[in-house]
């Protein structure tokens, strides 16, 4: 139901396996798969004080997800993904086009010491560690070693690119029982001193389905310096026409849970694919400050009229209580029309409206506008940004 598809580079050949309008050959140990997005959005109004005249994602830009898969075994896959973009045409068709490169290493065991086991290298795709309280879809390089078996889970998560920062990495313990109903996590940071973390933050949380499109999770964590808390309800309906999406959030994060890290936060990788996400995390929270209590209301609605034509809204409401500073509240939205032209494929035009804007800026420390989304943003900013905007996109998968 979301305005943007993200393509994760592992799995592939079961993807397809659904994807009957994939048309790319494939063999028993080959598969190939294409995604892409072609957008044109057009800002309404002013300017948000963060987004710069030379944004990277400010029109005529395309984003290319080529992807493939080889298993040369049963058990090992090779996965790369090279991602083609150009946020907009302005500067000429090459001065803003990048080729970004993600190659992931997957092994699996199955019934080692009664364990399922799976062992993975280099791109490990997006991850989140608990219910998200700390790390949660991040976009993550480093390695993983996950055993599980009948509702049980382990996992070990090294994140090497830094899940806050860049000078540093992350390792991360998460355990659970009853699929996610008991769970805990320990997480491990290596990080300059200068920014006084606590080494270890350990936290428990629970999750689970309820049926009848109800969830729920709830996490609670805490260190030397302070506690941290995370709960939420999610309802899921798809009724007739109409499928819709319910749900509330409460974050709190105390003062220097993170050191001195909050208002130094970093998000190294800024992909357009990334429009899916909510604005409500730790790593967009950090970017403002701690000492926090976060309100979060998403509210999604898709309305399908037959095979071609679909309307949709998806809302954000955020309201963030901080001590010390300016508290935040606001809305956003994407609200817009899907036309699926062809009945067999996926292939989509959206005509819509948002004010959530990507923020794929970084002012350099000589004082110059850079846009690229492969850079990290110095200046601290969250993902997003509030900025009006129309956009005509087609997107189109083979």
């Amino acid at each position: 139901m979301a305005y943007m598809d993200y393509a994760p580079n592992e799995q592939l050949f079961r993807q397809v396996e659904s994807e009957s309008f994939r048309i790319l050959p494939r063999t028993e140990k080959w598969v190939f798969a294409v995604d892409g997005d072609f957008f044109k959005p057009m800002f309404l109004g002013s300017n948000d004080a963060n987004l710069y005249k030379f944004d990277f994602y400010h029109g005529n830009g395309f984003w290319l997800n080529f992807r493939s898969e080889y298993r040369p075994v049963d058990d090992l896959s090779i996965n790369v993904k090279l991602d083609l973009t150009q946020g907009t045409s302005s500067n000429g068709p090459t001065f803003l086009a990048f080729v970004i490169p993600h190659v992931g290493l997957t092994y699996r065991v199955p019934g080692l010491l009664g364990l399922d086991w799976e062992f993975r290298l280099s791109d490990i795709v997006r991850q989140t560690i608990g219910t998200g309280l700390f790390v949660e879809l991040k976009e993550t390089v480093g390695g993983s070693i996950t055993a599980t078996h009948e509702g049980f889970m382990a996992k070990l998560m090294v994140d090497g690119t830094g899940s806050f920062r860049l000078d540093g990495g992350l390792a991360a313990i998460d355990v659970s029982f009853a699929d996610g109903l008991i769970g805990g996590t320990v997480l491990v940071q290596e990080i300059q001193t200068d920014f006084r973390a606590p080494r270890l933050t350990g936290t428990l949380y629970s999750r689970a389905r309820l049926g009848n499109g109800f969830s729920y999770g709830v996490e609670t964590g805490a260190n030397t310096n302070a506690s941290a808390s995370l709960a939420y309800l999610e309802m899921k309906g798809n009724e007739g026409i109409l499928a819709y999406r319910v749900k509330p959030q409460y974050r709190h994060y105390g003062s220097r849970i993170l050191g001195l890290l909050p208002g130094r936060i970093m998000h190294n990788f800024v992909a357009y694919d990334q429009n899916d996400k909510p604005y409500t995390s730790l790593m967009n929270i950090m970017a403002y400050g701690d000492d926090v209590d976060a309100f979060t209301l998403q509210a999604d609605a898709e309305v399908r009229f037959n095979v071609f034509y679909r309307i949709f809204a998806e809302t954000e409401y955020v309201s963030w209580f901080f001590r010390g500073r300016q508290d935040i509240r606001t809305m956003f939205f994407r609200t817009g029309v899907r036309f699926t032209p062809f009945k067999d494929r996926d292939d989509e035009f959206a005509f819509l409206v948002g004010n959530r804007y990507l923020n794929a800026s970084t002012l350099t420390p000589a004082g110059r506008t850079y846009s690229s989304p492969v850079y990290p943003d110095l200046e601290n900013k969250p993902l997003f940004i509030r900025q009006l905007y129309m956009m005509v996109n087609y997107s189109v998968k083979f």
